[in-house]
């Protein structure tokens, strides 16, 4: 028998339908919120969120029981097709959304019950002028990056967790020549990359004598097809040699990495178990530094320092570095220190252009820094719209610009 029902009612069942059977379930009005970054269950009690201008808050959505809560975890692990036991009693994977699941499974291992951590993935990357907008970086410091990725400079993008380093390395990827063969190897899918030749690489647990594709597989695989360009989504362990491999014969990289300063990205890579000699640090071009701050009770992200990796000192046994900008946090400005003491854009940039005078390289900084300030007053801020720009520039220079520069 059918049961008439008006739209009001109707809309309601179809929502419950979608957010119990193939939605969140009761998470489903979080997975929704566009300013919602990470969701997380420390175990029985609230659940809790990370909001993208608030900060940390405690919902009013509250798990109060053990089976309430592993049976929830068991579905989020199927969702992810990494099914919980207590036996295998956590899981990493993405969601067909792409966000970053990771679950702990039973009071076994997770005292206060089991807990599970998602993290949102963005519909669309923030473009290089959003980011400029938000402060996170400053115009000249976009114009550096252009500069410095166009000409297959190899950069890594650093910073402790959700500081938004995979956000940026996204924005950056329209600086790549649009002619560019592109690899990226990733755990879990996070780069997004705007050019047609681009091949994304994944690991999983299972194939190569089920031993796993590992991401020393991939990028052994991608260095035999003679990228243009290799992403790698995070270097976290024995990859990290291989990548440094593939900068010494001319393949340019770019990364994410846990660290939060220059020094302690040095340490980490020449340690256990990345283990990279301290002597080929300097295949390394560029590390950017980032971090999450509080500002005016707010909740901001800023690139805190961006330092040139010069070259290795065997007088002192270490790397020299210089500092081309750094955040202030009173002002809340970026400082370009760098202005005509660039070994990069110097040594490097001006000599692959030919220039004369190689101090003709802030120039081009400085154009491509207008650019960038012009699609911020324009409010330019679509990702591909950006990255069509940028590739018009690269072909026809200013003439391909679809608007005139100030």
């Amino acid at each position: 028998k059918k049961i008439p029902v008006n739209k009001k009612l109707y809309e309601a069942l179809q929502y419950n339908l979608i957010k119990n059977i193939i939605g969140m379930g009761i998470l489903e009005p979080l997975s929704r919120d566009p300013y919602i970054e990470d969701i997380f269950c420390s175990g029985l009690g609230p659940i809790f969120i990370v909001h993208k201008i608030f900060g940390a808050l405690k919902t009013n959505i509250i798990i109060k029981s053990d089976l309430e809560l592993d049976e929830y975890c068991y579905k989020l692990s199927e969702k992810i097709d990494r099914p919980l036991s207590d036996a295998v009693p956590i899981a990493d994977g993405t969601l067909e959304d792409g966000s970053r699941v990771n679950i702990v499974y039973s009071r076994a291992i997770s005292r206060r019950g089991s807990s599970f951590s998602i993290r949102k993935q963005v519909s669309e990357p923030l473009s290089i002028p959003k980011i400029v907008e938000l402060g996170t970086i400053s115009a000249e410091m976009a114009g550096y990056f252009w500069l410095a990725i166009e000409h297959g400079m190899n950069i890594f993008f650093c910073g402790e967790s959700a500081s938004g380093k995979t956000s940026l390395l996204n924005a950056c990827c329209a600086f790549i020549h649009p002619k560019a063969k592109i690899y990226s190897c990733e755990d879990t899918i996070e780069v997004t990359v705007p050019h047609n030749c681009w091949q994304q690489l994944t690991t999983t647990t299972g194939g190569v004598r089920e031993g796993g594709v590992t991401m020393q597989d991939l990028l052994i695989a991608s260095l035999r097809s003679r990228p243009n360009y290799i992403i790698v989504g995070e270097i976290r362990g024995a990859e990290g040699s291989i990548a440094f491999q593939a900068m010494q014969t001319g393949h340019p990289v770019m990364s994410t990495f846990h660290s939060s300063s220059v020094r302690k990205m040095i340490q980490r890579l020449t340690g256990n178990p990345i283990n990279v000699p301290i002597n080929f640090i300097d295949n390394l071009n560029i590390a950017v530094i980032m971090g999450n701050y509080y500002r005016k009770g707010l909740f901001v992200r800023r690139v805190s320092e961006v330092a040139e990796i010069e070259g290795y000192n065997k007088e002192v046994g270490g790397i020299l570095t210089r500092t081309m900008f750094e955040w202030d946090p009173i002002s809340d400005k970026h400082l370009f220190k760098g202005m005509f003491n660039s070994y990069i854009l110097e040594n490097k940039i001006a000599n692959i252009l030919g220039y004369s005078d190689k101090r003709q390289i802030y120039n081009d900084l400085a154009l491509r820094a207008r650019i960038i300030k012009e699609m911020v007053k324009r409010k330019i801020f679509d990702y591909y719209e950006v990255y069509e720009i940028i590739k018009s520039f690269n072909y026809d220079g200013i003439n391909g610009l679809p608007f005139k520069l100030d």
